[in-house]
């Protein structure tokens, strides 16, 4: 029966547009930018791994200067490393009574409400894997700011633009050289850098424009300095909200990200090259985003003609790549 539904109501590709625009608030969704994104031809596969420790030279004790006649130095390595991945579906569903779509007096369709009502079920539910993930202290090194700085940023006489530099070095350290690309503020974190001193100092003064005292700056001024005293490229603010309550119940929104935690890591550079067979090669990130389906569509309607549903799915898995390549701290603000 369900093979047979699937054949009568192929994908919708008028749903599966409506399924990917977007609605006021899905700026502040990060999910799909974070990543690396690796299409694969399967939805099982595996991951081939370049060792960063292998571009490090050759070691000491090792002297290249080469006697006449004699064998050239032989330089030593390190295993490459393989893992496994099985890529997961998402899906929702929704239904309209057929009655309600013949009586309806709202402008616009109810399929396309519906559509639209399951994306964004979808897309929060994605953000949410990716915030587990990425601010999950069972994924990567982690510590409070009170352990890796010696205070939080809202703290009097904080400096969190050091803080933070000295964080870098300490990724780029661990990382054989490799300076990271990506940093995720909580939304609370990212509203104390924008009142901050320090922070200010870098932007500008109130003669070059700027807002006087401790008022905040703009989110584009904040970012600004991020990138440039960092050298991070990639800078993104967890600001997303979801209805925590159960159906029925009163509502009860909450931030999708921690709001008083950041990541900072290396989630861009794998060089990777897919092969038919499903097999991935690549320099190691932190995580990657493994899509074998993108998001789509499709409607069909109940055999009693009763009702109307409408679905989208979708086939990707954030995949942890590599645990050393990336830091949480917590508790940044109080």
């Amino acid at each position: 029966m369900a093979s047979s539904y699937i054949n009568m109501h192929p994908v919708d590709e008028i749903l599966s547009s409506i399924l990917v625009e977007a609605v006021p608030s899905d700026d502040q969704l990060i999910a799909d930018k974070i990543f690396e994104t690796i299409k694969v031809p399967e939805r099982s596969g595996t991951l081939l791994l370049e060792t960063s420790r292998n571009f490090m030279g050759a070691g000491a004790g090792l002297d290249l200067r080469t006697a006449p006649g004699s064998s050239r130095p032989l330089i030593g390595g390190f295993d490459r490393s393989s893992q496994t991945f099985m890529i997961d579906k998402y899906s929702a569903e929704d239904f309209i009574a057929m009655e309600d779509i013949a009586d309806s007096q709202y402008p616009g369709s109810e399929e396309a409400r519906a559509a639209k009502k399951v994306a964004r079920v979808m897309k929060l539910n994605k953000e949410k894997r990716a915030a587990d993930l990425l601010f999950g202290t069972a994924n990567f090194g982690n510590d409070t700011a009170a352990n890796e700085f010696g205070g939080e940023f809202d703290d009097a006489n904080a400096e969190p633009l050091s803080d933070l530099y000295d964080l870098k070095n300490t990724i780029f350290e661990g990382a054989h050289g490799i300076n990271p690309d990506t940093l995720i503020l909580g939304h609370k974190v990212f509203l104390t850098l924008a009142k901050n001193p320090e922070v200010r100092g870098f932007a500008g003064t109130s003669s070059a424009g700027f807002a006087s005292g401790s008022r905040i700056l703009s989110n584009e001024a904040v970012m600004q300095v991020l990138r440039d005293v960092l050298g991070i490229p990639n800078i993104y603010v967890g600001s997303a909200r979801q209805d925590t309550s159960v159906p029925g119940a009163t509502s009860s929104e909450g931030f999708i990200w921690t709001q008083d935690s950041l990541f900072m890591g290396i989630l861009k550079g794998s060089d990777a090259i897919v092969q038919k067979s499903g097999t991935v090669k690549g320099m190691p990130v932190a995580a990657l985003n493994l899509v074998y389906q993108d998001m789509l569509a499709a409607q069909y309607d109940t055999p009693d003609r009763l009702r109307r549903h409408v679905y989208g799915e979708e086939f990707n898995k954030f995949h942890a790549v590599d645990s050393t390549l990336g830091r949480i701290i917590t508790s940044v603000v109080n």
